[in-house]
């Protein structure tokens, strides 16, 4: 425990909070801890576990949060003295009238008007499965003649590409919407800094850039069927009242699936690819399994042939959280851990911290897919924390489940039928890029070779 000298002396550099809470080691004027998250998140939570129950963390730009990487932080999302309201005023200008920032009623009504395309029986209806192997599967077979591959690069245009043929938005535009993608992230940082070539200005740009295309496609959608593609379905989507998106919530929610549908599947198909080459003997079980099956499942009910590979993927989710914080911000007195928590404070929950809870998975640090086979129930709350939790549960998590374990399945299929498979260029996995969204650094590469050759 902290003495109070020296939560005093971490107070007194660290303006306008109530005394008594310590700060997350790392803070630093005007910048806060945004540079030691990026550098070295682990060590910020280690910090602030050290600190904790609760510390306060400094995201930048006026951006403070209570943080606990405790499993009792998670119940702000569940909770309904808490509202988003900070990710509207915080990141408003990329989330603004998206369901992510709505709550109660508007929340509902935008759900349930979005949620039928997402549903299991959504995406067997849409024929997902099947739009997901004509991607996979070409750019897969690719991979067997290459010596490496730049898998950063490689799954990001595998996940764009799904989520454009879902959308029905021309490929031939993928290079550019790619470059949009990595302007419009600053956006996610919430800089006051407003000046030619500020990276304000550059998210603004990109978002200007994104909303007139989808705009475009909204317009073309509306003379579509529902069940055309995605895009479709949103625009003729109703909810159990029958009201559905106006145009703005239209236009924010596909932003924000083209986004994020792409930037985190992208990121835990990457790490599942790292971690299969880091562990041979995981790699030949992936193949076995594989070599077994007739082909790589395409609807939700196929998933049940691939265990293992589900496995691979709910660890690989577990260890590489693509989102390492969420947050809510009170809106009456809120007792957490002990402490009383007044209205208007925004609660952090380490998203990272709760994935890798000693008490709920011994051997934190270790890829060890087995433990979910010998799970006593179904993933709950906490095991798929990584979604989000409440009312705000991500509605892609049926995608990014059965998009994720196809890929992991075609790989382990194209590769292993040829003696194939991943292997580390170094012999250890690269250190992630941690904030805002977890991922492994640009340039990350592989060798295509025999495994166990040296």
């Amino acid at each position: 425990m902290m003495g109070p000298s020296s939560i005093l002396s971490r107070v007194a550099r660290f303006p306008s909070q109530p005394a008594g809470l310590p700060v997350a080691p790392g803070w630093l004027p005007f910048v806060g801890h945004l540079p030691q998250l990026i550098r070295d998140l682990p060590q910020v939570m280690r910090g602030c576990d050290r600190a904790g129950p609760l510390c306060w963390l400094d995201l930048g730009g006026k951006r403070r949060q209570l943080l606990s990487t405790r499993e009792e932080a998670f119940t702000v999302f569940r909770n309904r003295e808490t509202s988003s309201k900070n990710l509207a005023r915080d990141a408003g200008a990329l989330l603004m009238s998206s369901l992510l920032v709505l709550d109660g009623p508007p929340h509902r009504r935008s759900r349930g008007a979005m949620a039928a395309p997402f549903t299991p029986r959504g995406l067997n209806a849409s024929k997902a499965g099947a739009l997901i192997r004509e991607v996979v599967e070409p750019r897969v077979r690719a991979w067997a003649n290459r010596s490496e591959v730049a898998l950063t690069e490689e799954t990001r245009e595998f996940a764009v590409d799904v989520i454009f043929r879902m959308m029905g938005i021309p490929t031939s535009e993928l290079a550019a919407w790619r470059h949009q993608f990595e302007e419009i992230i600053f956006l996610v940082f919430g800089f006051d800094w407003d000046f030619p070539g500020s990276p304000r200005r550059r998210g603004q740009r990109a978002q200007r850039w994104i909303d007139a295309r989808l705009a475009r496609y909204i317009a073309e959608a509306r003379g579509r069927a529902p069940e055309a593609d995605l895009v479709a379905a949103m625009v003729h989507g109703r909810d159990e009242q029958g009201r559905g998106l106006d145009h703005d919530e239209l236009l924010a929610n596909l932003r924000i699936l083209v986004f994020a549908g792409h930037e985190t599947t992208a990121s835990v198909m990457a790490w599942m690819v790292l971690e299969l080459a880091k562990h041979p003997d995981l790699w030949r079980r992936a193949v076995d399994e594989a070599l077994a099956a007739d082909g790589p499942p395409t609807t939700a009910s196929e998933l049940e042939r691939f265990p293992f590979m589900e496995s691979v993927f709910r660890e690989t989710l577990r260890l590489h959280p693509p989102v390492v914080l969420d947050s809510r911000e009170t809106e009456t007195e809120l007792d957490l851990l002990g402490v009383k928590i007044p209205p208007g404070v925004t609660v952090g929950c380490s998203v990272y911290g709760i994935s890798r809870n000693p008490e709920r998975y011994p051997e934190p640090d270790r890829f060890h897919p087995d433990r979910w086979a010998t799970l006593a129930h179904k993933p709950g709350a906490l095991e798929t924390a990584q979604f989000g939790g409440g009312p705000h549960f991500c509605l892609g998590y049926h995608m990014a489940l059965l998009e994720a374990v196809q890929f992991g399945v075609t790989l382990a299929r194209t590769l292993g039928e040829r003696n194939l498979g991943p292997i580390l260029l170094d012999g250890a996995l690269p250190k992630p890029v941690w904030f805002p969204v977890s991922r492994p650094p640009a340039g990350t590469r592989v060798r295509i070779g025999r495994v166990g050759a040296t």
